[in-house]
């Protein structure tokens, strides 16, 4: 359902799906797929979004569910990188 009805944004290494819900406070989903690289690197990438997202939930209005896409390349940036481009996807300062 999110992927069809929601909004998309691009970045070079983020895909980001997003909608709003009425109820809670806003959730991530998280997929990297073995394009971006091996498990090590698959697991850092979701640990630094998943950061990102723990310190930013608040910042995120109104309350969404999210959904981020890691693409290939996603493993070769910092965490500086990853925390730029999600908060300039998700239109956050």
């Amino acid at each position: 359902m999110l992927q069809r009805d929601g909004r998309r944004r691009t970045t070079p290494h983020f895909v980001l799906v997003w909608r709003p819900r009425s109820d809670g406070g806003s959730r991530l989903g998280l997929t990297v797929s073995r394009k971006v690289g091996g498990a090590v690197l698959r697991n850092r990438v979701k640990r630094w979004v998943r950061e990102w997202f723990r310190r930013h939930r608040t910042l995120v209005m109104p309350v969404q569910d999210v959904v981020v896409i890691a693409r290939p390349g996603a493993a070769e940036i910092g965490y500086l990188e990853v925390a730029t481009e999600l908060a300039r996807a998700l239109r956050i300062q």
